[in-house]
């Protein structure tokens, strides 16, 4: 799937999320006992649900794709996701995490990877037939194995999906968690902005003047 159509079936979740918080506020807030501004309060109800949903969504968005541009990492917005191995290897996942390769600068090293290590320089794993491999980073060389014996070192190996998870982690650090807190104060923000105008609550200071005052 593109990204676009990606980004599309968020934005239907989030409409649809959105309508059945937007309908409870509604009725909650029609048989709330104030009924002080209660029309008003209703409009919020129907309306605040979606601003909310959508400004927090298109936050995380764009914080997620700054991320990804800035740290040379695909989380997987759209119908791939990869991670970097070195500065010219990566590990690329299309469609479906079962489906793995490695390439170099665009072009693949090999493909249907299942599980997979980095160690010392090497890439060490197997593949979905069941084969084992390793893939010297510096030299380019590759070696392919009918059984693990045969490798000169013990991997470790992980699934592909789980690698990519914890070298996507070991990169990104804390700023993913750092945009979501972001997003969800601007989300936040925003609300009380609007709930704040439409109740009226807002109160400018200034000096009172009497009416009374004559000027000469």
């Amino acid at each position: 799937m593109g990204i676009g159509f990606v980004i599309l079936i968020h934005l239907i979740i989030i409409f649809i999320l959105g309508l059945i918080i937007a309908i409870a506020g509604i009725i909650t807030t029609y048989f709330l006992r104030n009924k002080d501004k209660r029309k008003r309060k209703m409009l919020l109800a129907l309306f605040l649900p979606f601003i909310g949903l959508y400004t927090l969504y298109f936050c995380v968005l764009i914080s997620s794709i700054l991320i990804s541009e800035t740290k040379n990492i695909d989380i997987g917005i759209g119908d791939s996701w990869y991670v970097p191995l070195d500065e010219n290897h990566q590990l690329l996942f299309i469609d479906l995490p079962e489906q793995a390769y490695i390439e170099k600068n665009g072009q693949t090293v090999i493909s249907g990877v299942s599980k997979i290590e980095q160690t010392d320089g090497f890439i060490l794993g197997t593949t979905n037939d069941d084969k084992y491999f390793s893939y010297n980073l510096k030299t380019n060389e590759l070696n392919e194995f009918e059984s693990e014996k045969e490798i000169d070192k013990h991997p470790n190996l992980k699934r592909a999906i789980e690698f990519y998870s914890d070298k996507r982690n070991e990169i990104v650090g804390f700023s993913l968690i750092i945009a979501g807190i972001l997003s969800l104060l601007i989300s936040a923000m925003i609300l009380i902005l609007i709930t704040k105008l439409t109740l009226g609550k807002f109160k400018l200071k200034g000096k009172k003047t009497n009416a009374n005052t004559v000027y000469n």
